[in-house]
């Protein structure tokens, strides 16, 4: 028994590192900063967003991200006290090349868990729609400019929406 075991990681290894080279070439990683604009109250810093970008066929992505973003407000003591917002993303993108230029569209599902001192934390989730312009400044690098609306069902509010815009750059292993 101990032996099948055994051969089934080899021939899982073996499969691992056939694919890992197209899988690895096809793959992007963006890293940005920006402002979230949760319930149009307080704008919240986008310290820190990344997302993993895989080229399902060609102008087609699948997108999985996430963002950790904080923003400060005071309590009835006037101590700072901090709030944050951890959006994640999983959707498509449909890319529009045009020379070093792309225009992209897209669409997806947000999960976002929202953290405040003033109450128990929140779990929200709904869709995305999103526009971004992507310019290559580099053969492995594209700058880019993106604004996302998403359209978020619970919370105590139960419907929320929100407008993010971010910037940063596209990080491609493939040389395009």
């Amino acid at each position: 028994m101990k032996h099948h075991l055994t051969i089934r990681r080899a021939i899982l290894s073996l499969v691992l590192l056939a694919v890992a080279p197209a899988a690895f070439s096809q793959m992007s990683f963006a890293a940005g900063l920006g402002a979230n604009f949760f319930r149009y109250e307080t704008p919240y810093l986008t310290a820190l967003a990344a997302t993993y970008l895989y080229e399902y066929t060609e102008g087609v992505e699948l997108n999985i991200g996430g963002e950790f973003a904080i923003s400060t407000t005071e309590d009835d003591d006037g101590d700072t006290v901090p709030r944050f917002l951890l959006p994640a993303n999983l959707g498509l993108n449909f890319v529009f090349p045009y020379n070093q230029v792309s225009v992209v569209f897209g669409t997806g599902i947000t999960p976002v868990l929202f953290i405040d001192e003033e109450s128990d934390p929140s779990f929200l989730m709904g869709p995305y729609a999103k526009g971004a312009v992507r310019v290559q400044v580099h053969p492995y690098m594209s700058w880019f400019v993106e604004v996302q609306q998403d359209l978020l069902i619970g919370g105590s509010d139960w419907i929320n929406t929100g407008t993010r815009a971010s910037s940063g750059i596209v990080f491609s292993f493939e040389n395009r």
